[in-house]
């Protein structure tokens, strides 16, 4: 890599919602926590799901931040020129696109010029077989890195023949969740779950139902899902697991509290995090529980596998099986006075995957491609 480090570089972050996911909380840090003066950002937010809180802190950190309320789905040409006239503006070099929709957008723009340089974050596991046909072919040509959330997706990507992919672990603000709050010491175990409330993908239908057998084997808890139940896209699923929790008569126990900005709040009273996923490119949320100390008992698939050493620094159960589920929780209830070495390791292992690393990566990034 050549010496570059003085030169400007002008990047647009380009994301289509603004709402409490991993991939819009990702961002947020990278711009509060990069200090470089010669990467000068912009931001565009292209659809109208915006959450406030998270619109104001954005405002705060990249004023240069432009939202464009389009409808999700919308076919109305403005929006386009209403993004060219950004990029033209502030002399854009790269886009840096964060989801699919943002990424055709950023491919029309490189259509008209060539000398844009495109980089795109592949933050899930699968996303690549969706991408078929004409579609394929317009990823492979005109996007200029891939960056993969983790291993396993950068294998993914492989697997797919895109080759122009940079593995870029997704980090967070250790400190922020860092816990010295000496935990309660009643018998009721407190569980928790951060995630979209999607069950096809997050599989919280899968932990309510380990939650029932360890209900009838004796176990007092109380478990939290933190994730939006607003979002109309997954009010059915929320439906659903709604209707679960009633068939098992466990309301007093299971509790759906919506969406929440303050998580290390509740990952600071948590006995137990549980992400018992069918389908996660990485789970940033494991790392903010380790950091938090708490134990974290995740899907045997390949996002968490990566992180998790079972055992060692958390637990890993078999995907898609309650029972396995359920046992390793009993055991964990059973065992907490045992578990300081595993809470102690996972903080320390945490420390690898601070934010300061993973911006400097970027940075890295950033100067590479504008002199390629």
């Amino acid at each position: 890599m050549r010496n570059t480090k003085n030169k400007k570089i002008k990047v647009m972050q380009f994301i289509c919602s603004l709402t409490l996911g991993g991939a819009e909380t990702l961002l947020l840090d990278v711009l509060e926590n990069f200090d470089n003066k010669n990467i000068e950002f912009i931001t565009v937010i292209l659809n109208d799901k915006t959450d406030i809180t998270l619109k104001n802190k954005l405002l705060k950190v990249c004023p240069d931040s432009y939202f464009l309320n389009r409808k999700e789905g919308s076919k109305n040409p403005k929006y386009f020129f209403e993004l060219l006239k950004i990029i033209k503006k502030h002399k854009i070099q790269v886009i840096h696109s964060h989801d699919y929709g943002s990424k055709l957008f950023s491919i029309l723009f490189k259509l008209l010029n060539p000398n844009l340089k495109l980089i795109y974050t592949v933050h899930n596991m699968h996303i690549m077989n969706k991408i078929t046909g004409w579609k394929y072919f317009l990823h492979k040509n005109f996007i200029d890195l891939n960056i993969a959330i983790s291993e396993a997706v950068k294998t993914h990507c492989q697997n797919h023949k895109i080759n122009k992919v940079k593995r870029i672990y997704n980090s967070i603000k250790v400190n922020k969740f860092i816990n010295n709050t000496k935990k309660s010491e009643n018998d009721i175990y407190k569980i928790i779950n951060v995630s979209r409330i999607d069950h096809l993908v997050k599989g919280q239908d899968i932990l309510i139902k380990a939650l029932k057998i360890c209900k009838d084997r004796g176990c007092q808890f109380e478990c939290e899902f933190v994730g939006d139940i607003e979002d109309k896209k997954y009010s059915g699923s929320y439906k659903y697991l709604k209707d679960f929790v009633s068939k098992y008569k466990m309301e007093k126990e299971v509790k759906f509290l919506g969406k929440k900005d303050n998580i290390p709040e509740f990952l600071n009273r948590a006995d137990l995090f549980v992400l018992p996923s069918r389908n996660e490119g990485f789970g940033i949320v494991i790392l903010e529980a380790m950091a938090a100390k708490v134990p974290v008992l995740a899907s045997n698939i390949d996002g968490p596998a990566e992180i998790i050493k079972n055992g060692k620094n958390g637990f890993l159960f078999e995907t898609e099986n309650p029972d396995d589920l359920a046992e390793k929780i009993l055991y964990l209830y059973e065992n907490r006075d045992a578990l300081v070495k595993i809470t102690d390791t996972s903080s320390n292992f945490v420390k690898d995957f601070d934010i300061s690393k993973m911006v400097k990566q970027y940075q890295d990034v950033y100067y590479f491609i504008t002199s390629s």
